[in-house]
């Protein structure tokens, strides 16, 4: 089922949950500790979404920006003990990892695990629609 449209609905689908991702880890700091699964889980789907609605020219960027980002952050994780992949194919890998544990948590609640991509979706969304801003309308906009 591949038409014209498709990867702007995927855009606009990732848009809907990176969305929700944000509404979430915006929420009241007493709920913070019981929402990271689900906010990991949302970022995770958003991602995929992302990258499966940007073409292939894009991952230029995403790679520098990603470089750019574990640069910055590195030395924060190092000091409680983490380590950030610095290229975005073994983050990606790393994340994947990550996203499969928290998904199934309740199945080994004492393996460990961290997700490290929260900033990935943003990233992902000034690629895809700095490229095309109309797709960040809402579907069925009359502004079409």
């Amino acid at each position: 089922m591949a038409n014209g449209d498709e990867p702007e609905r995927i855009l606009q689908q990732a848009f809907r949950f990176h969305q929700a991702q944000k509404i979430l880890k915006s929420s009241p700091n007493d709920q913070h500790e019981a929402l990271v699964p689900p906010v990991c889980v949302l970022e995770a789907i958003t991602i995929e979404l992302y990258l499966t609605g940007c073409a292939n020219q894009t991952r230029q960027r995403l790679e520098a920006m990603w470089s750019v980002y574990a640069l910055q952050r590195g030395e924060a994780f190092k000091q409680v003990g983490l380590a950030i992949e610095p290229e975005l194919t073994s983050a990606l890998a790393a994340g994947r990892r990550a996203f499969e544990l928290i998904r199934y948590w309740h199945e080994d609640p004492d393996e460990d695990c961290v997700f490290y991509l929260g900033a990935l979706p943003n990233m992902l969304f000034e690629i895809a629609f700095g490229l095309r801003p109309d797709w960040a309308k809402p579907p069925n906009s009359k502004n079409k």
